[in-house]
C-alpha cells in the first residue's frame, strides 16, 4: 500500500509525540543565501517573507506577505547536499546568477530543539514520511500546525530529496546564529580548489555544472 500525506493536518496535534533531535554544537550547517534580488540575505538573516510556492516547511500564514513574528532559514548537513537543494529545480549549477549566491557554513552557538519529521516520528504526528516529499502546498500546512502547537522549537529535522539530513530553522532559532559564519565564499569564487570542489559535487548528484 502507496503512504499518502494527509493534505491538512488533525485539528489538534498537542497529544502527539514526535521525536526532538537535538542538533550539537559541533555539528556544522551550509546554506546558500543571494546577496543579490529580491531575496538577498547576510549571514544570520532568516526571511520572513512567506510563505513561497517553492518552499517546503515555511510556517508563515497564506497569504504571501511580510510576517515579522515568523521567520525560517533552510539548512543541510554537508555542502553537497545544500547544493542538491539549492538547484534541484534544474538539477544544474550554474556558478554565474544574477542572485550572486554566496554559500555559508557555521555551528550554533547552542544546542538546537527541532522536531523529527522523519521516519516514525512523522507517523506518530499523524503523516508520513512524504513530509519530506510530498506536494509543498501540503507540507506548509502541515509546518503551520507544527509550529503552532510548539512554538518554542527552533525548527524540523527533515530528510532531504537525496535522503540526508536537512532542516528547517524557524524564529526561536535566531540567537543561535554566530557573529560570524566559519565559511564564506561565493558560489562563482575562482579560486580552483573551489571550482574542483563544486564540480566534484556536481558529479555526486548528477547535476549539470557551468563555470
Amino acid at each position: 500500500m502507496t503512504a499518502k500525506l494527509p493534505p491538512q493536518p488533525p485539528i489538534d496535534l498537542s497529544s502527539r509525540n514526535p521525536e526532538r533531535y537535538i542538533w550539537p554544537v559541533t555539528d556544522p550547517l551550509w546554506h546558500i543565501a543571494n546577496t543579490r534580488g529580491p531575496y538577498a540575505t547576510r549571514f544570520g538573516a532568516m526571511r520572513s517573507f512567506g510563505p513561497l510556492a517553492s518552499a517546503r516547511f515555511d510556517p508563515h500564514p497564506p497569504p504571501a506577505g511580510d510576517h515579522p513574528t515568523e521567520r525560517v532559514l533552510y539548512a543541510s548537513r554537508d555542502l553537497v547536499t545544500a547544493l542538491a537543494e539549492r538547484f534541484q529545480n534544474g538539477r544544474e549549477i550554474p556558478l554565474h546568477q544574477p542572485t550572486v549566491p554566496i554559500v555559508y557554513a557555521w555551528r550554533p552557538t547552542r544546542p538546537l530543539e527541532l522536531l523529527d519529521v522523519t521516519g516514525l516520528s512523522a507517523l506518530r504526528l499523524g503523516a508520513s514520511q512524504l513530509l519530506s516529499t510530498g506536494p509543498k502546498r501540503h507540507t506548509r500546512s502541515w509546518a503551520r500546525a507544527i509550529r503552532k502547537t510548539w512554538p518554542t522549537a527552533d525548527g524540523l529535522y527533515q530528510s532531504s530529496m537525496a535522503g540526508r539530513v536537512c532542516v528547517a530553522l524557524w524564529g526561536p532559532a535566531l540567537d543561535s546564529f554566530p557573529p560570524a559564519p566559519s565559511f564564506s565564499k561565493l558560489l562563482a569564487d575562482p579560486a580552483q580548489a573551489w571550482i574542483t570542489l563544486l564540480r566534484n559535487a556536481a558529479v555526486q548528484i548528477r547535476y549539470e555544472y557551468y563555470g
